[in-house]
């Protein structure tokens, strides 16, 4: 595991990376003036009627027939929300502050956006990942948070069976340096996560297939289940375990479903209603 001295080099680079992101998408949003149209599908929020079972696929997605397709151009077809701002995460855990809760939804956010606008978030052995045509914003979520709470106070080093996660996804890194801070373990995880697309690469037409499965440790399960088109909430959780970290991640619907697409292929927002996305390349809902 990465000594201290390593980490905090990595958390600076990710820092600094993902905070230069998040400047250059709110100066976007305020100057962003193209259109998109589309129609969306509705999920309804796991707060009140969570339930396990595959979400839709991609609206308008064929079925995939081969491993790769050409990623379509990234032309940026963004507005700017016509939509107050959503209200901060406020959960009423003592485990977890809000200041973390929002490092986590913030950095969710940032990542898919960087997804969505295809310009940035290299795929190994297939170049810079496609634009999206859809991909929703992030709501944080008390509910999947008290799951992840659920996960992590157990200090287990696996994730959760299915049956025990109401409905979620979920995602799990163990982080062995207990001497970190709790925002620490939090952004080195959600940097693991994500990674594996940059290290072991996703097809161009972004088609879960069943081989995703059995990959082994090159899989990119924990990005797909971030990266998903449609995942509209999280809730995470960490714990001091005493020699570890644990820190988790619970998603809904959460994707990673075999024979459909992480996301549709497309110019940015184009599948976006007009008015609803936002300077980051992600679509506003409910």
């Amino acid at each position: 595991m990465t000594g201290i001295g390593g980490v905090s080099l990595i958390l600076f680079a990710l820092f600094g990376a993902l905070q230069a992101q998040a400047q250059q998408q709110t100066t976007a949003s305020s100057t962003g003036t193209a259109t998109a149209s589309s129609s969306v599908t509705t999920t309804t929020s796991p707060s009140s009627s969570a339930t396990s079972g595959s979400p839709t696929a991609a609206p308008g997605v064929p079925t995939a027939t081969s491993g790769a397709t050409t990623a379509a151009p990234a032309e940026t077809t963004t507005t700017v929300s016509t939509r107050k701002p959503w209200p901060k995460p406020n959960c009423g855990n003592p485990s977890l502050n809000n200041g973390l809760r929002n490092i986590f939804l913030h950095y969710h956010n940032i990542l898919r956006g960087s997804l969505a606008r295809g310009q940035t978030e290299t795929s190994y052995g297939w170049g810079i990942a496609p634009p999206a045509a859809l991909m929703y914003r992030m709501k944080y979520d008390c509910n999947a948070e008290s799951y992840a709470q659920q996960a992590v106070n157990t200090c287990r080093r696996t994730e959760m069976p299915a049956y025990a996660l109401g409905g979620h996804k979920q995602n799990l890194f163990i982080f062995n340096s207990p001497q970190v801070t709790q925002q620490q373990a939090a952004l080195y995880a959600i940097k693991q996560w994500w990674s594996q697309l940059a290290r072991f690469g996703m097809r161009s037409n972004m088609m879960f297939y069943q081989s995703e499965y059995h990959r082994g440790a090159r899989n990119v399960l924990n990005w797909a289940k971030m990266a998903w088109w449609n995942t509209r909430y999280v809730g995470c959780a960490v714990k001091n375990c005493g020699s570890f970290y644990a820190v988790s991640c619970m998603y809904y619907p959460g994707g990673a479903n075999v024979n459909q697409y992480v996301y549709q292929v497309g110019a940015v927002c184009s599948g976006c209603p007009r008015g609803q996305c936002d300077g980051q390349a992600l679509c506003r809902w409910g």
